[in-house]
């Protein structure tokens, strides 16, 4: 009988040492996913490479107006993939308009999208985005082998592919203008290095 008693007792001791060795680790890991830094946009090795010609194509938007893609411009084009029933596209909605209103002189944003029309009208009233350059179609996806969303890609004002990738959160984001891509370390010091287009603050005649 005194057997049992001490044999429940060490038991009981081992339980707690291995409770307290569980919460001990479970802490310890929180520590270590506090100090990894977010991965970057995953680059999907599809169609045409960083840093080369971007594909060109020419697409309507919403309203029927075409808009170019991957051709020499004033801009720098920064291309959005995203769908209505993407929750993840929705959440960094915030951001990239946010980046479109700061950047809107050296910057265009392009919403693209695919799919019933009534479902995209929903995701443009609820997201106000009314005034912002939104193509719903194939042409550009297929032409970019977009296969996932949200995806990102940015195109300087020579229409050259600087970055692109998967694009699942705000640092995923940020992480398409490192400078691997671009020489730079955000978006906005790339953006800040271009000169602005058509500067005639000097040589006015009268």
């Amino acid at each position: 009988m005194d057997g049992l008693i001490i044999s429940n007792v060490l038991l009981w001791l081992l339980l707690l040492a291995l409770s307290f060795a569980v919460m001990g680790l479970v802490r310890q890991i929180g520590v270590l996913h506090g100090r990894i830094a977010p991965a970057g946009a995953l680059m999907v090795d599809k169609g045409v490479a960083v840093n080369e010609a971007a594909p060109q194509v020419t697409a309507a938007d919403r309203h029927g107006r075409p808009v170019n893609f991957g051709y020499a411009a004033e801009k720098s084009q920064l291309l959005f993939f995203l769908s209505p029933t993407c929750p993840i596209c929705k959440s960094l909605l915030p951001a990239i308009k946010s980046i479109a209103k700061e950047q809107a002189d050296r910057l265009d944003v392009v919403f693209i999208s695919d799919g019933d029309m009534e479902a995209q009208q929903a995701l443009i009233s609820e997201h106000k985005l009314d005034d912002a350059i939104y193509v719903v179609g194939p042409e550009v996806g297929m032409t970019y082998q977009i296969g996932k969303l949200p995806y990102a890609a940015l195109i300087d004002k020579a229409g050259t592919l600087r970055a692109k990738g998967l694009v699942n959160s705000r640092e995923h984001l940020d992480s398409l203008f490192e400078v691997e891509h671009l020489k730079s370390a955000t978006l906005q010091e790339y953006l800040n290095n271009q000169p602005r287009p058509h500067d005639h603050s000097h040589g006015h005649t009268h």
